[in-house]
């Protein structure tokens, strides 16, 4: 990859009192046409941050182009454990929300308590699927070994090539992070189709995560899912969708971490016999307001 590129993606497209005069009162006064998110319920802004039920943060830094920018079609694969499996379908359907209205055909295959090695299971079975993109959170089940995880995320990077692929850090809850997010930054820089998302920044805001210091809050969830937005940005492409997902077993995590609430705006459809979701939403995407800094060599901090 060259020089690293810093966008800044929490970006205000409205001032707040020209919001309040377009959205009124009532529920939809807490909604906001964020860039390149659409309308996400719960979310409003003030002073250039996202707030999400009252939790003000700011969304994640991307190092690297939106991946909508240099995708060839619209279809993208969701890699990941437990952090975006809270997001899939059968926990409300977050990340559909976000992505089916800017025309992303969205498969999320994350399952609780995954290893990296598990992005390399489901590409052998999907990877010829027509995937265009893919966004891959595969760092928090760290097996302790930097040279096997660099070797498993290279695998999946390789194999994703030469399709826009996101690869996000993941927060530092205990020291032994720091190698996570290092060899993903090693990765990144030998591959020039990975974009680097800065979860691990970005998670260290208050209520962004639980008090285990790994998964989202509900906020937290929308800051994520609304990262993730940003960075895919608009599809080439339409219309979205939200495919089904085959891997679904979250049983090797019993800890009550994973999400109870929905996503407002998700009605089910049948399509030549598949179920896919499809979300109904009003959103109007602005386009893109980066700003770009200097490259820093820094040690990788939380998420």
């Amino acid at each position: 990859m060259s020089a690293p590129r810093f966008r800044t993606i929490a970006t205000l497209i409205a001032l707040s009192g020209i919001v309040s005069s377009c959205l009124g009162v009532g529920s939809d006064a807490t909604r906001l046409t964020l860039t390149n998110v659409g309308r996400i319920p719960g979310i409003n802004a003030t002073s250039g941050a996202v707030v999400v039920n009252g939790v003000r943060a700011s969304l994640a830094n991307l190092d690297g182009p939106v991946l909508g920018t240099v995708a060839s079609g619209n279809r993208v694969l969701i890699l990941g454990d437990s952090i975006l499996a809270g997001t899939a379908s059968r926990y409300g359907g977050a990340m559909c929300a976000g992505l089916v209205p800017l025309g992303w055909r969205v498969a999320i295959e994350a399952e609780a308590g995954q290893m990296v090695g598990f992005g390399r299971t489901v590409l052998r079975d999907r990877i010829y699927e027509g995937w265009d993109a893919a966004v891959v959170f595969l760092g928090t089940n760290y097996g302790g070994s930097a040279e096997l995880y660099e070797k498993d995320l290279t695998a999946i990077v390789k194999s994703l090539a030469p399709r826009p692929t996101l690869l996000l850090t993941a927060s530092l809850f205990r020291p032994t992070m720091q190698q996570v997010n290092q060899v993903i930054r090693i990765v990144a820089s030998k591959n020039p189709n990975v974009s680097v998302l800065d979860w691990s920044t970005t998670s260290v805001q208050t209520g962004v995560l639980n008090r285990d210091k790994i998964h989202p809050t509900d906020a937290g969830r929308q800051v994520l899912v609304s990262s993730i937005a940003s960075a895919l940005g608009e599809a080439p492409t339409g219309p979205g969708a939200c495919l089904p997902s085959k891997y679904t077993d979250d049983s090797l995590v019993t800890d009550d971490v994973m999400p109870t609430s929905t996503i407002e705006g998700e009605t089910s459809t049948t399509i030549a016999g598949v179920t896919a979701t499809t979300i109904v939403s009003a959103a109007t995407v602005a386009p893109a307001v980066t700003s770009t800094v200097p490259a820093a060599t820094t040690t990788t901090t939380g998420r």
